[in-house]
């Protein structure tokens, strides 16, 4: 009788289903919050450099208006499908993928020869880097609980904040000491210590395992219920108002910053008759206090709610707007710059926390991707639109349009916005029902490894 009927019998010590415990978590997040203010560091070198090299190329304002244009494009057009990506195929190739794409476009910019090719190369990283986002606020869903999200949300757009506010005055220094090619020197080498770091440090969180999984239950789904598939439409937070919602909450403000923006800048030198240093202290403030804001107070919507600290920020931030209609003292105007970027430090950590807490797990990043779609159409159609404007409107009506515009977005939230029945954690459920399906494999094998031997020895 042939006792290898059974085969060879592996004993399983467990399951590969990647979850990390809190002190691991937290590690992740600070080491991708790392990798992402080392990226935006390289790029805030770039930002005080571009025109001076548009106009050594022989363009000037229309040329550096495209270019803007043409990355905030790239990025309306990519960023959901880079966000679906991020879902199908990992967090951490989309990650590698925009800081590879940006050490690349640093290139391309110190070598282009001409306008055209300038401005290609730089839709080109708009589209690569549309990726980062929607992959990083989908880290923080995998391997986060709900209760905690917004607050390392904060943290990693304090990153982001902290490579904005340091990078140009680096590049500024750069640029002065070194001429156009140091700064997209030093931002392609920072940028590739980001790629080593995120490479090396950064794990998967969305694992091949995972992804399998939600690929066989969605297979099942559509045979046990045709009606169920996997379309565009059945990917969204339910129901439909509130994501809508929760776009023209995130669109509104970004528009009317960038709105304001070019405006703004005329207004602080020929009207004020400021000073460059004046106009950078007054930007400086508003970025420190969002910098500040985001990391300190990102997990103040964690113990207060979505909702009230979303009507609280929207609420701060048009005091910047009142500031510009109102006041005309530099001190007073840095001050109210200031209450302004908390007020953005309080309600973007807890509106991309919403978006996570209504958004069902496989299609998160999809979802960040169409909130980073939505703010990359407000950087296009601000610009667009004020210089359209501004030939028939003076600059307070250009600050008065804008505050009217985020008030809008404010009484919008506070009639739409809901949150999710608190009552149930669904993060903190799932990490216990995988936990729990884990132990129950282990069990499982265990038993069919006894039965196999007991089987072997009656033979």
């Amino acid at each position: 009788m042939d006792h290898n009927i059974l085969g060879k019998v592996v004993h399983a010590q467990h399951v590969d289903n990647f979850q990390p415990n809190p002190r691991q978590a937290r590690q992740i997040i600070w080491l991708l919050a790392g990798c992402v203010s080392l990226m935006m560091t390289g790029f805030g070198i770039i930002l005080p450099v571009f025109a001076r090299r548009l106009s050594e190329l022989g363009s000037g304002v229309e040329a550096l208006g495209w270019m803007t244009m043409a990355f905030a494009l790239a990025q309306f057009v990519t960023s959901p499908l880079m966000g679906s990506w991020a879902d199908k195929y990992g967090r951490k190739p989309l990650i590698l993928t925009a800081l590879a794409g940006f050490v690349f476009a640093n290139i391309g910019y110190l070598l282009a020869p001409t306008v055209p090719i300038f401005i290609g190369i730089r839709s080109v990283a708009g589209a690569v880097t549309a990726g980062l986002f929607p992959a990083a606020m989908g880290v923080v869903a995998d391997i986060i609980p709900q209760k905690e999200r917004a607050r390392w949300i904060g943290i990693i757009m304090g990153g982001y904040g902290a490579g904005i506010v340091l990078g140009p005055v680096l590049g500024g220094v750069l640029y002065d000491s070194y001429g156009f090619s140091m700064p997209f020197i030093s931002s392609a080498i920072i940028a590739t210590c980001a790629f080593i770091a995120a490479s090396i440090l950064i794990p998967e969180t969305r694992p091949k395992v995972v992804r399998k999984r939600e690929t066989l239950r969605i297979r099942r789904e559509q045979l046990t219920q045709p009606l169920l598939n996997d379309s565009f439409w059945q990917t969204l937070p339910k129901p439909f108002s509130l994501f809508i919602t929760l776009l023209l909450v995130d669109f509104l403000p970004q528009f009317a910053f960038t709105f304001v923006e070019p405006q703004m800048v005329f207004y602080f030198y020929d009207e004020l008759s400021w000073t460059t240093a004046q106009f950078g202290l007054v930007v400086g403030a508003y970025g420190l206090s969002m910098m500040v804001g985001q990391v300190f107070l990102g997990q103040v919507s964690d113990r207060y709610g979505r909702k009230p600290i979303i009507l609280l920020g929207l609420s701060l931030s048009i005091v910047l707007y009142a500031g510009l209609v109102i006041a005309s003292g530099f001190t007073l105007i840095m001050v109210l710059s200031a209450v302004a970027g908390f007020g953005v430090a309080l309600f973007n950590p807890a509106l991309s926390a919403l978006y996570l807490d209504v958004t069902d797990e496989k299609y998160r990043s999809r979802v960040q991707g169409i909130k980073g779609s939505a703010l990359a159409l407000g950087g296009v159609l601000g610009p667009l639109l004020v210089a359209l404007f501004s030939r028939f409107m003076s600059a307070q009506q250009i600050f008065i349009t804008a505050g009217v515009v985020v008030f809008g977005g404010l009484i919008m939230a506070a009639i739409f916005l809901f949150e999710p029945n608190p009552t149930e954690n669904e993060s903190d459920l799932d990490f216990e029902v995988m936990e729990q399906r884990s132990l129950a494999a282990q069990s499982t094998l265990r038993g069919l490894v006894m039965n196999a031997r007991a089987v072997r020895e009656l033979r």
